[in-house]
């Protein structure tokens, strides 16, 4: 796996962590709930440091949609939110989906050179 995946799963997990935060945030002082901002800048600047070489397209959709996931996951297992069978299909979706984007990448043409990249 190189850097740049490496630097996109960082970043996803930093915004889980934010997002677990924050919805801890809510109930305690506004200095606290600055902690899941900075934690979302941060999940932002290592999501640009992955997007130098991963498409954007294909960050985006695993960051979002890894984040979707696994922020549903924990909202299942820390905080007691239902994971119905419907949502779970959509979160399945949300899966194959990130598959689909990420097996289309390198088969398309280039608009530059009109070769496969």
């Amino acid at each position: 796996m190189s850097f740049h995946w490496l630097v996109l799963l960082a970043a996803i997990a930093v915004e889980i962590v934010a997002t677990t935060a924050l919805k801890s945030a809510v109930s305690t002082s506004w200095l606290a709930g600055t902690l899941p901002l900075l934690l979302i800048g941060l999940s932002f600047i290592l999501l640009s440091i992955a997007l130098r070489v991963i498409p954007m397209a294909v960050a985006y959709a695993v960051w979002e949609g890894l984040g979707i996931v696994g922020i549903a996951l924990i909202g299942h297992v820390l905080f007691g939110e239902h994971l119905t069978a419907a949502r779970a299909a959509g979160l399945a979706a949300i899966l194959a989906g990130i598959l689909l984007i990420e097996n289309g990448v390198g088969h398309e043409r280039s608009e530059d050179h009109g070769r496969l990249v």
